[in-house]
């Protein structure tokens, strides 16, 4: 369920979403964005191999789709029409250096990066309660327990506000399958290996500060690909006693936000009850990270100075705790990359330290940044620092120290040039042998 549900009291509240148009009326934007740039992702010594490092152009084309039939009833589309594709070719008919396969620009059925409907959703009112179908974007406690990445998680939101005080409830169906993957009992939709995720959040405030408290509860039924959900990689575990599993687990999660004096505040704490599996997977790693439970702890504080602003961010999860997503928490720059062929160098490293895949598990981390404009210019500097929580016999990297540079100007409306560098340093155990990460880019972004 590398996805994301946008719960956000006002924003989950359908009826108090703004219009976006007059009614009847469909209103399109979206963005260009294209970049060059170098980089080596890999966090091993590669003895001469260059498979992971790279020198190139890629961009992305992203369009919005807002369609309006009153200022209640709306639908929604987001389509990515490239995606880090990369920019070649001598012949702009064909855009290929040879291989249909590669094929970008000309309209083909081998398009390496292919239109795709990456959100499609309604909204609207009835009888009193906000109502959200389709594929949708969603955000849960601070973006940490659910993250949205400009993909989706689809079923049915349901709100209500009373007083100060909007519920919302959620059917996110996870995944449609059948345990032995049946295309006749798949077209029918068995409910019997259904996979979903119900979730009931409150939003609202207390004394000074905002509140988001969430109970989740995933029912991986008996798909023979649940593990589409979890985050960690099955295979790489033991294979014979993912397929068939029924499994299911549980989330509550509380975020708090409000100001302390001059200093902005966002505090999150997740408890995790762990996955329950049928089949005995004693004695293995499996057991260990996902059956276990486990808790997380994040804060975020920011705040202004007299030549701009600041940011910092701390975090520290069990070795035990699972997340919903592993879409990352957007720390920085460092930790996530945006825009086409974006190098998440952090995330890499928590995926080279062979814990679990999503950056909220088995880890901690530290930062602090700046976002100063001078001269036109927007100046974002970022040091960063995580370690994994508890390592085991078979983890290889233990910490990584790392930072980034991010400058940017408009040079025309709606048109910003950017220019952006990181690295990241990682230490190595058990005698693994550890190479610095690296990306340096120049990008351009038009929005419309």
């Amino acid at each position: 369920m590398k996805k994301s549900l946008i719960l956000g009291a006002a924003a989950l509240a359908a009826a108090a979403w703004a219009p976006l148009a007059n009614a009847g009326e469909v209103k399109l934007g979206g963005y260009y964005m294209g970049r060059w740039q170098a980089y080596d992702a890999n966090m091993t010594d590669e003895t001469g191999a260059n498979s992971t490092t790279g020198e190139r152009y890629v961009h992305r084309i992203q369009l919005k789709t807002d369609m309006i039939a009153s200022e209640k009833s709306h639908a929604h589309m987001v389509v990515r029409i490239l995606d880090s594709a990369n920019v070649e070719g001598a012949d702009l008919g064909s855009a290929t250096d040879g291989g249909a396969a590669d094929a970008q620009v000309s309209v083909g059925t081998n398009l390496a990066d292919p239109w795709e409907i990456r959100q499609a959703w309604l909204e609207t009112e009835a009888w009193g309660l906000g109502v959200k179908f389709g594929e949708m974007p969603i955000t849960l406690n601070d973006s940490i327990l659910v993250g949205d990445d400009t993909s989706s998680n689809g079923g049915l939101l349901l709100s209500k506000t009373f007083g100060n005080v909007t519920a919302v409830v959620g059917n996110i169906r996870i995944n449609e399958d059948t345990a032995a993957g049946g295309s006749s009992q798949e077209a029918t939709g068995a409910n019997s290996d259904d996979s979903n995720l119900w979730a009931g959040s409150l939003f609202g405030k207390v004394g000074l500060a905002d509140y988001n408290l969430t109970l989740a509860y995933a029912d991986l039924g008996k798909a023979s690909d649940f593990m589409d959900v979890l985050e960690t990689v099955c295979t790489s575990q033991n294979a014979a006693t993912c397929a068939g599993t029924d499994s299911s687990n549980l989330w509550v999660a509380l975020t708090l936000s409000g100001k302390l004096g001059y200093v902005n505040a966002v505090a999150t704490g997740i408890y995790e009850d762990g996955y329950d599996l049928s089949q005995d997977t004693t004695g293995t790693k499996l057991k260990n990270l996902w059956e276990k439970s486990g808790m997380l702890g994040a804060l975020r504080l920011s705040g202004s100075t007299g030549f701009g602003e600041w940011n910092s961010y701390g975090f520290i999860s069990t070795q035990g705790f699972n997340n919903i997503t592993n879409d990352n928490m957007v720390w920085s720059a460092t930790w996530d990359q945006s825009g086409p062929g974006g190098q998440d160098l952090m995330n890499n490293f928590t995926n080279a330290a062979g814990v679990n895949t999503s950056p909220s598990e088995n880890m901690s981390g530290i930062g602090l940044g700046l976002k100063v404009k001078a001269a036109g210019w927007t100046i974002n500097p970022m040091i960063d620092y995580a370690a994994v929580s508890k390592n085991s016999a078979t983890d290889t990297l233990d910490s990584a120290f790392g930072g980034s540079l991010l400058l940017s100007t408009q040079i025309q409306k709606d048109t910003t040039l950017l220019l952006e560098a990181a690295m990241v340093d990682p230490k190595g155990i058990n005698n693994a042998t550890t190479d610095n990460a690296y990306y340096a880019q120049a990008g351009i972004k038009m929005t419309f």
